[in-house]
C-alpha cells in the first residue's frame, strides 16, 4: 500500500513538474517581445503582450544582444524614431492603425554645446552596446505594436546561415530598474519542424499550424521601394525575402503561380497575374538546397497557371516532367496520402509535397502529385472585411476532418480599378494596415485550429512564432 502511494505521490509530482516546464515556456500568458518589418518603408517594428505596463518601464532596442541595463548620464538627446503615419502599423488595445506617438529613440547631438543638460538614459552591457530605440509602453495597455523610425536592410537576412538564430536587432522589456523580464531578436527558423520532431512527429501536416507566404515567388532580389517603386511593382510583389530567405524565416507552404514563355531559354516562370517575376528554375534551386541542408518539409503549392498553358494538358505535362526532373528523390510520393506523419514522411526522406491545382494532371502523374492545397481567398479589399471572413472561415471549419491541408489566406486584394487608380497605395501599404492585425488574431484567437495561414510581406506579421508556439503546445491541448 505505502508503494502504491508514493508510486502516485511521484506521478502527481512528475506531472506538476511537467506542468511548470510547459508553463515556464508555453504559458501564452507570459510577457512576450516580437521585431518585425514594415513593408512600405522597412522599419523596424517592435510589439509585445502580457505587459506588466508599469511606469517606468521600457522597450529597449540594441543592435547586439543585451544581457543588462543601466542608466548614465548623457548629453541631452533629440528624439528621433517614434514613426507617425497613416502608412505604418501600431496598435494598443482599441487605438488606430497608425503607430501613436508615445514611443521616442535617440541618438547622440554630433555638436557640442557647452550649455547642454546632462540626463539619464539607459545603455545596456554597462555602455559598451548603444541603444538605438526607446520606446515607453502606455500606461495599462498591456499589448502594443509600434513601427519605428530603424531602417532594415534585407542584406542582414540575405547572410544569415542554418547556424543562424538571432541577427540585426534585439529588443528588450525592463523594468523601472533596468531588470530586463523579456527579450527577443530578429530570428531565423531554419529547423524548426526538425526541432519539434519529438512534440509533432506523429502529426499530419493538417494538424500542423504552418506559415506560408502569398505568391511566394513575387520577389526582386535587392529591390528598394524607396527607391525604384512604380506602379507595376506596387501591385506586382508581394514579398521582400527570396525563396530561400523565406524558408530560414520559418515559411512552409509556398504559394507558386506558373507560367509559361514558349520562346524563352527558361520557358517556366513565376507570375502575379499576368506580371512575370522570377524564373521558376531559380525559385526550385532555393527549395531544393534548402531541403537537403535542413530536412525541413516543404508544400510546393502550384496554383491557377496564369500564362501560356491554355486549355490543353501539353504545357501541363511538360512543367510536370520538368518538377520530377529537378526535384527527384525529394518528392513525397503521393502513396503517402495527406494522412502520413511528419515521422513517416521524414523516414522516407521525401519532404516536398507538389500539391497540384489540376485534379486531371493528378489523376494523370499519381506517382508525383498531391492535390491541391485549397485556399481560403477572401478577395477582401478592407481589414473588417477580412477580419469577417477569416473569422467565419474558421468558426465553420468543416475542412478540419478532412487531411487535406487548407490555407487562410490572411492579405487584402485589391481591385483592378483600385490598381489602375492606386486607390490603396499599394500592397506595401495594404500589408502594414493589416499585417499587425493579422499576427493579434490568430495569435489570441484564431491559432489553436489554424493550418496554413499565408500573408503578404510576413516578415511584417509574427505568424512564424506564433505557428512554432501553437505547436510546441498542441501536444498538451
Amino acid at each position: 500500500m505505502v508503494g502504491k502511494i508514493i508510486q502516485l505521490a511521484l506521478v502527481v509530482l512528475l506531472v506538476s513538474w511537467t506542468e511548470a516546464q510547459t508553463e515556464s515556456y508555453e504559458d501564452p500568458n507570459n510577457l512576450k517581445v516580437w521585431l518585425t518589418i514594415s513593408a512600405r518603408k522597412r522599419f523596424l517594428e517592435v510589439s509585445w503582450s502580457n505587459a506588466p505596463a508599469k511606469e517606468g518601464d521600457q522597450v529597449l532596442v540594441t543592435k547586439q544582444d543585451a544581457l543588462s541595463f543601466e542608466t548614465k548620464l548623457l548629453p541631452k538627446r533629440t528624439p528621433l524614431a517614434a514613426f507617425h503615419s497613416e502608412e505604418g502599423s501600431g496598435s494598443g488595445e482599441g487605438s488606430q492603425s497608425y503607430v501613436p506617438i508615445s514611443g521616442f529613440t535617440v541618438r547622440p547631438e554630433t555638436k557640442s554645446d557647452s550649455n547642454e543638460v546632462e540626463q539619464k538614459y539607459w545603455v545596456a552591457n554597462g555602455g559598451a552596446t548603444e541603444v538605438v530605440a526607446a520606446i515607453q509602453p502606455s500606461q495599462g495597455l498591456s499589448t502594443q505594436w509600434f513601427t519605428t523610425g530603424l531602417p532594415f536592410d534585407y542584406a542582414l537576412s540575405r547572410n544569415v546561415t542554418v547556424q543562424t538564430s538571432c541577427y540585426g536587432f534585439w529588443a528588450s522589456y525592463i523594468d523601472a530598474q533596468g531588470n530586463i523580464l523579456a527579450k527577443t531578436c530578429l530570428k531565423v527558423f531554419p529547423r524548426w519542424m526538425n526541432n519539434l520532431k519529438s512534440k509533432i512527429g506523429e502529426m499530419r501536416l493538417r494538424d500542423l499550424f504552418i506559415p506560408g507566404s502569398h505568391d511566394s515567388g513575387s520577389y526582386r532580389p535587392n529591390f528598394d521601394p524607396l527607391l525604384r517603386e512604380s506602379l507595376v511593382t506596387k501591385y506586382a510583389l508581394t514579398q521582400d525575402d527570396d525563396i530561400r530567405g523565406q524558408l530560414m524565416h520559418g515559411v512552409r507552404y509556398l504559394d507558386i503561380r506558373v507560367g509559361y514563355y514558349r520562346n524563352s531559354p527558361e520557358p517556366f516562370f513565376i507570375y502575379h497575374g499576368i506580371t512575370k517575376q522570377r524564373p521558376l528554375q531559380e525559385v526550385i534551386n532555393q527549395v531544393r538546397d534548402f531541403v537537403y541542408e535542413t530536412n525541413e518539409i516543404v508544400i510546393f503549392g502550384l496554383k491557377e497557371f496564369p500564362v501560356g498553358f491554355g486549355k490543353g494538358l501539353g504545357v501541363h505535362r511538360l512543367l510536370i516532367s520538368y518538377l520530377r526532373e529537378q526535384f527527384q528523390d525529394l518528392i513525397a510520393h503521393p502513396s503517402l496520402s495527406w494522412r502520413a506523419s511528419l515521422r513517416d514522411i521524414w523516414a522516407r526522406k521525401q519532404n516536398v509535397f507538389l500539391a497540384y491545382d489540376h485534379e486531371v494532371m493528378v489523376d494523370e502523374f499519381p506517382e508525383v502529385l498531391f492535390g491541391s492545397v485549397e485556399q481560403r481567398w477572401g478577395n477582401k479589399q478592407t481589414w473588417a472585411q477580412l477580419e469577417t471572413y477569416l473569422r467565419n472561415v474558421n468558426d465553420f471549419d468543416v475542412s478540419r476532418f478532412s487531411s487535406r491541408p487548407v490555407s487562410d489566406m490572411a492579405e487584402l486584394t485589391p481591385e483592378t480599378w483600385d490598381v489602375i487608380l492606386d486607390k490603396h497605395g499599394g500592397l506595401r501599404k495594404m500589408a502594414d494596415n493589416v499585417n499587425w492585425r493579422i499576427s493579434q488574431l490568430y495569435r489570441n484567437e484564431l491559432g489553436t485550429n489554424a493550418n496554413i495561414v499565408s500573408a503578404d510581406f510576413i516578415r511584417g506579421t509574427t505568424l512564424v512564432e506564433t505557428a512554432i508556439e501553437y505547436n510546441t503546445r498542441k501536444i498538451y491541448m
